[in-house]
């Protein structure tokens, strides 16, 4: 009994897979039919496409030789058009991101070259540009350090006026002419100075932050000595506008040390 069971059990096992096996069969026949079909189609649409296409009716319109003619037409045309363009490549001589004042005065049209101090736009004036640059920008470092040790010293001195010490009000001021004096030159070194041949990505963020700290310390610059000139009156210390003047004087030379740091290291 059990053995009929079994044998019963395996044809029908046997009978699901013939049937599982036929339906994967038809469905492998149909898609190739459908692929096939698909295939006539899309080359019947080329081949209607490429009848239909001007450059294909060329036995309608012309024989070969006129198609042969005009392709050649066609070349010697292309080839005057290349030769009457301008294929000379100019070195490129100044850098791509300049400021307002470098392109004002360092431009193909700049400043210094329509007065005559540097000559006109070529790889010759650039590399002397170049050399002179090196030379200015290195003293501009040097006068930015003379600039903040006279810088140092008139707040040193300041706050010994502040503390009572009014006989020192003339070391005070020989000390601020001094750091004026110095500051301007500072700044003139690195306005005037030529731009670079090339501007790298790290050395732009650094002068970036450099370029916004000076115009920090340059407001600074200003107000501060007009804030000093308000505090005495008549040889009488006022304290409390001499309190204006000393945060302005320490706040500004921070930010002059700052920005000297930033080029320095």
């Amino acid at each position: 009994m059990n053995s009929i069971l079994k044998g019963t059990a395996n044809s029908g096992i046997l009978r699901q897979i013939r049937k599982l096996a036929v339906s994967v069969i038809l469905i492998f026949l149909i898609s190739n039919l459908c692929n096939a079909q698909s295939l006539k189609l899309q080359s019947e649409a080329l081949n209607s496409s490429f009848i239909n296409s001007p450059a294909a009716v060329i036995n309608g319109s012309m024989d070969k030789a006129d198609a042969l003619k005009q392709e050649d037409s066609t070349t010697t045309a292309g080839l005057s058009d290349l030769s009457s363009l301008d294929l000379t490549v100019k070195p490129k001589l100044l850098p791509d991101k300049m400021s307002f004042m470098e392109k004002f005065l360092w431009n193909d049209n700049g400043l210094m070259r329509k007065v005559g101090i540097a000559g006109p736009l070529s790889p010759e004036s650039r590399r002397n540009e170049l050399q002179a640059r090196r030379t200015m920008l290195s003293v501009h470092q040097i006068t930015g350090l003379a600039t903040l040790g006279f810088m140092v010293t008139a707040d040193y001195f300041g706050q010994r006026v502040l503390n009572g010490r009014l006989d020192l009000s003339g070391t005070h001021k020989t000390f601020v002419a001094l750091t004026i004096g110095s500051y301007a030159v500072t700044g003139l070194l690195a306005i005037l100075s030529p731009p670079p041949a090339i501007r790298r990505a790290n050395e732009e963020s650094t002068t970036s932050i450099h370029k916004t700290l000076a115009w920090i310390h340059f407001a600074g610059m200003i107000l501060t000595p007009i804030l000093g000139s308000l505090i005495v009156k008549h040889h009488v210390l006022d304290i409390n506008k001499a309190h204006f003047h000393q945060v302005s004087a320490y706040l500004t030379t921070a930010v002059f040390a700052a920005s000297v740091i930033v080029l320095t290291f």
